[in-house]
Formats: structure tokens, sequence, C-alpha cells
């Protein structure tokens, strides 16, 4: 699996980095308009990204311009859509709603639990429930 990990926080984006290796090949953005311009890059190439996370507080384009241009994108190029999880340390009912009528396939409140990412990795179906073991 093709992993893009965006977030503006090094911690949590090492953080996340660590969590989701054993899963796939992972890339990491700092900021919107550069994994917007990776995932366009993977998507004219060989290997489109599978899985997204995208943490929403971020300067510039923050996640929830990020997720919407990331579909229009898709749907633009007529591919299948990539999962993609929303991740934020505020998880008010206004985020959680933008979110989903974005269409992200979930949303993973910070400070992210291994437990937590890796049920929502199944609930998704990016990972077979037997990868979900430890």
């Amino acid at each position: 699996m093709k992993i893009l990990v965006v977030d503006d926080e090094f911690v949590a984006l090492q953080k996340m980095l660590v969590l989701l290796e054993p899963y796939g090949s992972c890339d990491a953005a700092t900021h919107g308009e550069q994994a917007y311009e990776m995932f366009r890059k993977a998507l004219m190439g060989i290997h489109p990204y599978d899985l997204v996370t995208i943490d929403i507080d971020m300067p510039g384009m923050n996640g929830l311009m990020l997720l919407r241009r990331l579909r229009e994108a898709e749907e633009a190029e007529a591919v299948p859509p990539a999962r993609k999880l929303i991740v934020s340390a505020n998880a008010n009912s206004v985020n959680v709603t933008q979110a989903m009528l974005q269409r992200c396939d979930g949303f993973l409140v910070k400070p992210i639990r291994r437990e937590a990412l890796v049920h929502k990795l199944v609930d998704i179906g990016v990972i077979a429930p037997e990868r979900a073991a430890p």
C-alpha cells in the first residue's frame, strides 16, 4: 500500500509515519500545497496513493480544502479514489461534519493511538482484519 501522511506538526507527522510503516510505503508532506502536488504526481504515475491521512489545521491550504482538491483531482482523472482519513486534535462537530461532507472515509482524534488507527484502517478496508493483530 502507498500512503501519504500530511501534517504540519513534526512530532505528529513522525508518529503517524511510524504507526503506518508496517502497512505500506509512506511519504510525508508538511503542508497542503506540497501534499496536493505529491498526490497529483502519483495520480499521473504508475502508483497512486491508496491512503492519505490529513491534518485539518495547517497554514495555507487546510486539510478540508486539501481533501476537496484531492477528490476533484480523482474525479477529473476518473480513477478509483484513495481512502482518506482526517486527523485532528479538534474534533468539534463542525470539523467532523465538514470532513464527512467532503467524503472523507474516517476521522481520527489526536493524539493517535495505534489501536484506534488500526481499527480505522480495517473499517475503511485498507488492511485485512488479520493484519490488525499486534
